[in-house]
């Protein structure tokens, strides 16, 4: 049998080879891994890009939601700030809209239309304060604005124009603001329910660094950005475009900043003004 072992050389060559191999294998891996890595942050952008595009469509479609009479909601507007269903601001970075958003309780009496003072009684009245300006809306066709609480019994300022019944449910009425912010160092769509005594500005998205609302008038009008005073009561439709980002860079992308973007625009038809 020979029993000579490996010369000098020959283990030098293996040496060579399995580096050589193993480079090429810890590459492939580092390879695969970048690729998962960059494909894992463009489906967390998309995702969240996506439910913050459809958590707006729902709520500016809805607006005007529970009556349009904005007279009730007092001489300076709602929360004394937005005269209008929907309000640009004047900047053009943010958008207000007003609806019966949540249902808060019922009531437990008839309430005729024409008393005066004009109260209510419904279930439970804790979601529901005077500090704040609160707004209400019974059965998703009258708005009215609270001017006095006694344990479950509401006191408005204006008597009801409509006749209500028992077991009609009552609403909170909400001016929720989308705007474009800045959440722990993070570029981000906040929304803002506006509610005195509440959180204020939350994220609702991270890593949105462009939002932009574009808005068509009932005669075909359109404006970008915001639109005057005079002419907001005649919005029909808003169309939102808003872009995402990736969380980190990617130095393999080549060009730009190396961050990836995704842009999506939706058109939104507002229902309960359409008849306006």
């Amino acid at each position: 049998m020979n029993k000579r072992g490996l010369t000098l050389i020959e283990l030098l060559i293996v040496l060579v080879i399995s580096s050589i191999l193993i480079a090429g294998i810890y590459r492939t891996f580092i390879h695969q891994q970048h690729t998962y890595t960059v494909q894992e942050q463009v489906v967390d952008m998309q995702q969240n890009v996506r439910m913050a595009i459809n958590q707006m469509v729902r709520e500016i479609r809805m607006a005007g939601l529970g009556g349009r009479d904005e007279t009730k909601w007092g001489a300076g507007g709602m929360h004394g700030i937005y005269k209008n269903i929907v309000t640009p601001s004047d900047d053009g970075q943010s958008i207000t809209v007003v609806g019966a958003y949540q249902e808060m309780t019922f009531l437990t009496a008839n309430a005729a239309s024409g008393e005066d003072p004009a109260k209510i009684q419904v279930n439970d009245a804790s979601g529901f304060n005077t500090g704040g300006l609160q707004y209400l809306c019974i059965n998703g066709t009258e708005t009215a604005r609270i001017k006095n609480i006694v344990g479950n019994e509401l006191e408005l300022f204006e008597p009801l124009t409509e006749n209500h019944f028992a077991n009609e449910p009552v609403f909170r009425v909400l001016a929720i603001t989308y705007s474009l912010g800045v959440f722990e160092g993070k570029p981000a769509l906040l929304r803002n329910d506006n509610i005195p005594g509440g959180d204020g500005a939350q994220p609702l998205a991270e890593n949105i660094e462009f939002l932009q609302f574009t808005y068509t008038l009932a005669d075909g009008t359109v404006f970008v950005g915001t639109v005057p005073g005079i002419q907001r009561i005649n919005i029909r439709m808003v169309q939102v475009e808003i872009r995402a980002i990736t969380d980190r860079s990617d130095p393999e992308l080549g060009g730009g900043d190396g961050f990836r973007r995704r842009t999506l625009t939706s058109n939104i038809q507002l229902r309960n003004l359409s008849s306006i």
